[in-house]
């Protein structure tokens, strides 16, 4: 029997962690094989009673896990929770080359360097987790670009997100429980899941999904 999507509706205001959230169940929503391929490596990671051992350190099975990292990290790249801050310049420098006085206000744009495609190639919109995994089937961190600064969700420097080590972990087990309990489809026009928002990024008309128990 179908769980009414409303009562999984996000309402989301400033949560960082929900709206990331509430993304990737759209993104997995968008792409099943990708939600069956994130589920079968939990489950695979994290079998069921009786056969789960308890003194696993689930933090670090799961900061291990190639997929989930994978998932997580395309859906920080594709809808980073702030889009643009500002810098100011507190001393003369230079940006490439370009000369930068003292007092400048610089726009930083999260969203468009995520996606910049001179960076992260003609896929830079597309949702691949498999970008996030090396060679060797391991997590990498770079997300196959040459500059970790090719990635700026949680930005960079002594004034990069502080909190960003405890907001994945968070994530990675919100989604690996949710995955490895539910199934899910969309339940609502895709044309009608917009982002917007001034300091974090949200669905404007909330994220509806249909879930059903997913079978073992």
């Amino acid at each position: 029997m179908d769980i009414p999507s409303k009562a999984f509706t996000y309402t989301i205001r400033h949560d960082t962690t929900s709206s990331v959230l509430a993304w990737a169940t759209y993104l997995l929503a968008a792409h099943p094989t990708a939600q069956k391929t994130l589920r079968s490596e939990i489950r695979h990671a994290l079998p069921r009673y009786p056969h789960f051992d308890p003194s696993q350190d689930i933090s670090s099975t799961l900061e291990h896990l190639p997929y989930l990292n994978g998932v997580l990290n395309e859906t920080l790249r594709l809808y980073p929770t702030v889009p643009v801050t500002v810098r100011e310049a507190t001393c003369d420098t230079t940006i490439d080359g370009l000369p930068i006085q003292k007092g400048t206000e610089i726009m930083i744009s999260p969203w468009l360097v995520n996606r910049y495609t001179e960076i992260w190639g003609a896929d830079a919109t597309e949702f691949r987790p498999e970008r996030w995994i090396a060679d060797d089937g391991r997590p990498n961190n770079t997300g196959g670009v040459a500059s970790n600064y090719a990635h700026m969700t949680f930005l960079h420097g002594p004034r990069a997100c502080i909190g960003q080590g405890f907001a994945k972990a968070e994530l990675r087990c919100l989604l690996a429980a949710f995955v490895r309990k539910f199934q899910w489809a969309l339940d609502m026009e895709e044309r009608d899941v917009i982002p917007g928002g001034v300091i974090t990024i949200k669905p404007v008309n909330g994220m509806y999904l249909k879930l059903r128990p997913a079978a073992y």
